[in-house]
């Protein structure tokens, strides 16, 4: 991946800033202090992963505006997009990242992660970004903790830091138990485990005391709920009996009242409200009176309005009218302007004519131009046999010319032909006559097929002289043939003798039938090779005749081809040619033949064509001379030409169609005059029948002097007309408008008027429901219906105060009895028995509630000590902790030893590429004086091994040789991850601002070709010597335009003033107090690296298996051979590049302290380097220390 170009819409102090063309190996970008370096790098970062809070807080929103965030052109491989990523959002908002391809289209996401091959933020910012940042933290730190730093980029830093891990493994196991001496988590729980156990054993005596004060206050408070339950008693009867004495007066009072309401009994019972609505109905009829005489004021003033509107009725009939002309007020203008035009092509067409008479006359050479006038159609048709016989008489003489032309062209032809065939037959010695031409092809084919005949025969001959030899050798039998003919004789002779001289011979009864068959065969090949030989003479003899043939045909051929060639004249050349040369020959000499004929025709037809040709030129004088007598009489010259005269009449037609076009515009003149005079006459008789004429207020003088009226325009008084309509429209509208009106308040009207009658009905009706005959009486019927709502009221109140001084204590059914005129007098009596009891019940009951607060009191003091519970609560947290400490410990200890093992083996394989490549850098950047980075395996250091082959730790080097071992780690690193695969932009924040001027040279030189080797690198400085390095290396360098402004795409170059520069000063580095020995020297003159160990004083040795949690890890370990990898895995991260841990090579088996020791196996101390104990066997452990061996050699 590398980027190609960048576009800053808006981001910390750049605003519409674009660098195109960026290089795909190095670019340097020169800024002064602030001018925005570090804020570019930012915006790389956020384009390509998203804008953080951080970065948001700092960089957004942009100082001079613009939308915040920017894009990015990216190539990776084959495939190029530009990357935007527009954070507006929101505060949250990472920004929206959007991908456009090449071609236009749009991508996703997958684009942006294969091009960052799925590396995070963290691993870019750690492995590809380097800023100044980094390099002050690297200074601010001493010697070790800076030895540090440096070697955990080495040991797979990306995320997090694999020497971090252990390293805080190892302490946090150490926090939890570390020797007996040491204060330790798990010691500190086990101790206060047994001080809780004594505790809790003294705490539990004390509940017994707390279960005998229980039952004695449960024996109480069954004595107090039963004196409660008489208490309350006492306490309802005292309660009932003071209510009656304070409820006596108010009860005397309602009965009185009572007997008052039964004297108003029979009476009729009116509504409450029966006065308000009788005055309700009076208001409403008042009320309808009123809007009805409202109303017909209304329509009164409504119909004079009406009649105030004055329509004009005879205009309103014409409406219509109106209307249809008002539609034709547009053809009514249109007629208008058409007059006018048609009036404008006339005078136009007119004046063309006499101009086009005027080019005629003088075309025709006539002095009076009336003469042109006078001449007619007629007079030029008149003219036209003369034209067409004039043409005709030209046509004839042309064709003639024309034909005589062809026929001498012709005869010419012909007589080319006959003296090219002549010529060939002289050239070839060939007769020139025809017949004798014909008889020498018939001899040269006679003497063709002489010679074919004797070829076919001689040919034959050969063929029957080799059939003759075929045949004589047939003559006798083939030796096979002969064999087995003889075999066959033999065998049947000798078994015919056997069977004759030798009758019982092994043959039986079947020997005769043998004997005969062989007899039989031996005839048979006697007859056969009789007949065969006697065959093969046949065919010979008249194969001989057919050759005796054949020669005596030979012979007559030969006598045949001598005298053929004695006839035939002697030429070169074989038959075959002969015969065709002269066959075409023959063949001219056929064709030359009909060619003389024609030949003598074409001379024939040429003199008749010269006739033609006299003939038609003197037709043609002819009819020019009719043709200028013919002009003389009409008036014309004689020289005018015919075909001039043509054109001339042509335009004459031309002049009578503007005759014509002009007449025709007249006609349409006269039309449209007729039209508007129509319509006219109609508007101006609507308009007097509807005496809505207008009259013109303007005057002209006349020729006489008087005053005359200006005639209206038409248009003008139809204007007037329609707007006489729309006024008369509108006041028929507001007439309608009027007379609805008029009918809405007409029904209104009517609507009290109904009201009225109806509210009448209704009070009536309340009359008669009262029984009472006018107004008056109903209103005395309510006053006593008043007195009566008035006394009941009182009754109520009372009612109401007997119900709330008797509350929810009983009903006043209860209280009836106790109010009865017999129990009124015994009242007090009562009231002073209920006092005395409820007094004695409450003071017994106070006794009882004492005792039984004293007993509580003392089971309270024992309840609220609750040591127990809490030293039992505190026993269970302590155990649960102490169980959570002993499980993390083993997991520390265990995920300790996985991760010992991973830094192992990255150490011994991973770990030495990145080494032999940092010091390849290290070995350019300080000029050989380094020339070697490694580690000790087994030890958190890195050593530097100088020129003279001493090996240094980080901390003896100075701050500057830091920073440069610092940056060939960090290009290690990322050349390490391109290996894999991840190949991302190199980002380098003022790396070289504490460089001198010959390690800065150096350092460019470096990085130019660290990216040469196909790495892309975004170099920052302010320190414009470095930007002119690069400058000299061909690098891509750019200068950082002034903030807010634009970049140009170019560099601007700016030559540099001549600077005074002191001598540079040589600072020697302070050697080291202290240092290390030298390595031992091999047999070869190049030294060998010296294996450093660091001593670390650590306490003494503590067996951890005398605590019961910890549980002896026994494993066996199978020896196999580890495989070197020879290429780098494609990983993600260092973490993850690790070789992968065969886990299915150990096996891991948990003990109790207690179990049975093995024989032969041995204990390391949880102290040492790894506190997990491992037991190995004896030849296990040499086998491991003879394979660590070997890994060290391989490193050294």
């Amino acid at each position: 991946m590398k980027i190609t170009a960048a576009k800053i819409e808006g981001f910390g102090v750049w605003h519409d800033l674009k660098l195109d063309n960026l290089s795909g190996k190095l670019t340097a970008f020169y800024g002064a202090n602030e001018a925005g370096k570090t804020t570019l790098m930012q915006f790389v970062r956020s384009v390509m992963y998203g804008v953080s809070p951080t970065r948001r807080e700092r960089y957004l929103p942009p100082r001079f505006g613009g939308r915040p965030g920017g894009s990015l052109g990216i190539v990776d491989g084959d495939v190029s997009f530009q990357l935007t990523r527009i954070a507006d959002r929101g505060p949250d908002d990472l920004g929206l990242a959007t991908i456009e391809m090449a071609n236009g289209q749009a991508g996703g996401d997958r684009l942006l992660r294969e091009a960052l091959s799925d590396v995070d933020e963290a691993t870019f910012n750690n492995i590809f970004a380097i800023g100044l940042s980094e390099i002050q933290e690297l200074n601010s730190l001493n010697g070790i903790e800076a030895a540090q730093a440096i070697y955990r980029l080495t040991s797979g830093v990306d995320r997090v830091s694999l020497y971090d891990v252990i390293q805080n493994l190892r302490q946090t196991r150490r926090e939890l138990l570390w020797g007996k001496d040491t204060s330790s988590k798990i010691l500190q729980l086990v101790s206060r485990r047994e001080q809780l156990l004594g505790e809790i054993q003294q705490l539990s005596q004390q509940s017994r005391n707390w279960s005998q004060l229980a039952v004695r206050i449960k024996e109480l408070d069954a004595e107090i709920a039963a004196k409660e339950v008489e208490l309350r008693d006492c306490e309802y009867r005292a309660r009932t009996v003071e209510i009656a004495v304070g409820i006596k007066p108010n009860w005397l009072k309602r009965l009185k009242l009572t007997n008052q309401l039964e004297q108003f009994a029979g009476t009729i019972q009116l509504p409450d409200d029966a006065i308000q609505r009788l005055d309700e109905l009076g208001r409403k009829i008042e009320k309808h009176q009123r809007e009805a005489a409202i109303l017909e004021g209304q329509r009164r003033q409504l119909r004079e309005e009406s009649e105030q509107l004055g329509i004009n009725e005879p205009l309103l009939k014409c409406a219509c009218r109106i209307d249809a002309l008002g539609e034709q007020r547009d053809w009514l203008l249109s007629l208008e302007r058409q007059m006018e035009d048609i009036q404008t092509e006339a005078e136009e067409f007119e004046e063309r004519l006499e101009s086009e008479q005027e080019r005629l006359g003088a075309a025709l050479g006539l002095a009076d131009q009336n003469t042109l006038k006078e001449i007619t159609s007629a007079d030029i048709e008149g003219l036209q046999p003369h034209i067409k016989e004039i043409r005709s008489a030209q046509k004839q003489v042309d064709q003639a010319e024309s034909d005589l032309d062809t026929l001498t062209e012709n005869e010419r032809s012909l007589k080319v032909k006959i003296e090219s065939a002549v010529i060939g037959g002289e050239h070839h010695g060939l007769p020139m006559d025809a017949r004798e031409a014909s008889d020498l092809v018939a001899k040269l084919r006679k003497r063709l097929q002489v010679e074919q005949r004797l070829d076919q025969a001689r040919s034959h001959e050969i063929d029957m002289e080799q059939q003759s030899h075929d045949l004589l050798d047939d003559q006798v039998l083939p030796l096979t043939t002969f064999n087995w003919t003889l075999a066959a004789v033999v065998l049947g002779g000798l078994l015919t003798g056997v069977w004759l001289w030798m009758p019982g011979s092994p043959l039986g009864n079947s020997g005769g039938l043998i004997a005969l068959a062989a007899l039989g065969t031996a005839v048979f090949c006697f007859v056969f090779k009789y007949f065969t030989e006697d065959a093969a003479a046949e065919k010979l003899e008249s194969c001989q005749r057919q050759m005796d043939t054949l020669a005596r045909q030979i012979e007559e051929a030969e006598k045949e081809k001598k005298r053929l060639d004695a006839e035939l004249p002697m030429t070169d050349g074989s038959v075959a040619l002969r015969l065709q040369a002269a066959e075409r020959h023959l063949a001219e000499l056929e064709k030359v033949l009909p060619v003389e004929v024609q030949r003598k025709q074409a001379g024939h037809e040429v003199s008749t064509a010269e006739s033609r040709v006299a003939q038609a030129r003197q037709q043609l004088e002819k009819a020019m001379s009719a043709w200028r007598n013919k002009l003389v009489g009409l008036g014309f010259s004689e020289k005018i030409d015919p075909q001039r005269f043509l054109n001339v009449c042509e335009r004459f037609t031309a002049l009578s169609d503007l005759e014509g076009r002009a007449k025709l515009r007249r006609d349409d003149l006269e039309l449209r005059q007729r039209e508007h005079a129509m319509i006219t006459r109609r508007i101006t008789d609507l308009a007097q029948e509807t005496g809505c004429v207008l009259e013109s207020d303007e005057v002209e003088i006349g020729d006489d002097g008087d005053e005359y009226e200006v005639e209206v325009n038409i248009v003008d008084q139809l204007e007037h007309l329609l707007a006489e309509r729309h006024k008369q429209l509108s006041a028929v509208e507001r007439r309608q408008q009027l007379l609805e009106r008029a009918k809405q308040l007409k029904a209104e009207e009517g609507k009290h008027r109904q009201a009225i009658v109806g509210a009448n009905r209704r009070r009536e009706a309340l009359f008669q429901a009262a029984d009472c005959d006018n107004e008056a009486a109903y209103r005395r019927l309510a006053e006593d219906q008043l007195q009566i709502a008035a006394i009941r009221k009182q009754r109520d109140d009372i009612s109401r105060e007997i119900s709330a001084a008797i509350g929810r204590h009983a009903s006043e059914e209860n209280f009836a009895e106790l109010l009865s005129p017999e129990q009124l007098a015994q009242l007090d009596a009562l009231w002073e028995t209920a006092s005395e009891r409820l007094e004695t019940c409450q003071g017994e009951l106070k006794t009882l509630v004492g005792r039984r607060g004293e007993l509580r009191q003392q089971q309270k003091s024992l309840a609220e000590d609750r040591s127990l519970a809490e030293r039992q609560l505190e026993l269970s947290c302590t155990e649960t902790q102490l169980a959570d400490a002993r499980r993390s410990w083993r997991e520390h200890a265990t995920v300790n030893r996985v991760l010992e093992r991973i830094r192992t083996d990255y150490e011994s394989h991973r770990q030495p590429e990145t080494l032999e490549e940092a010091s390849r850098t290290m070995a350019k950047l300080t000029g050989g004086e380094y020339r070697r980075v490694w580690t000790p395996l087994g030890d958190d250091v890195l050593l530097v091994e100088n020129s003279a082959g001493e090996s240094l730790s980080v901390n003896l080097l100075s701050r500057g040789t830091r920073e440069q071992l610092f940056l060939s780690v960090r290009l290690a690193l990322v050349a390490n991850f391109a290996r894999r695969g991840v190949r991302l932009p190199m980002v380098l924040d003022d790396v070289l601002v504490n460089f001198d001027i010959v390690r800065a040279q150096r350092a460019a030189e470096v990085l130019c070709e660290f990216a040469a080797g196909g790495h892309q690198l975004l170099v920052f400085t302010c320190h414009e010597h470095i930007w002119q390095m690069f400058q000299q290396l061909d690098a891509d360098c750019r200068r950082l335009p002034v903030r807010g402004a634009k970049a140009s795409p170019k560099p601007v170059e700016i030559a540099p003033e001549p600077l005074e520069v002191a001598a540079p000063k040589v600072i020697v580095e302070p050697k080291p107090k202290a240092p290390l020995p030298k390595p031992k020297k091999r047999r070869k003159p190049q030294p060998a690296p010296v294996e450093v160990r660091t001593e670390v004083l650590e306490p003494e040795p503590e067996d951890f298996y005398e605590y019961p949690f910890v549980e002896e890890i026994k494993q066996e370990e199978v020896v196999t051979q580890v495989p070197v990898a020879t290429e780098p895995l494609a990983v993600e991260s260092p973490l993850v590049a690790e070789t992968p841990y065969d886990w299915s090579s150990h096996s891991v088996h948990l003990q109790r302290s207690g179990s049975r020791k093995e024989p032969g196996v041995s204990r390391l101390d949880a102290t040492e380097e790894n506190a997990l104990a491992y037991i190995l066997p004896e030849e296990n452990t040499s086998v491991r220390q003879s394979r660590a061996d070997h890994l060290v050699q391989r490193r050294a």
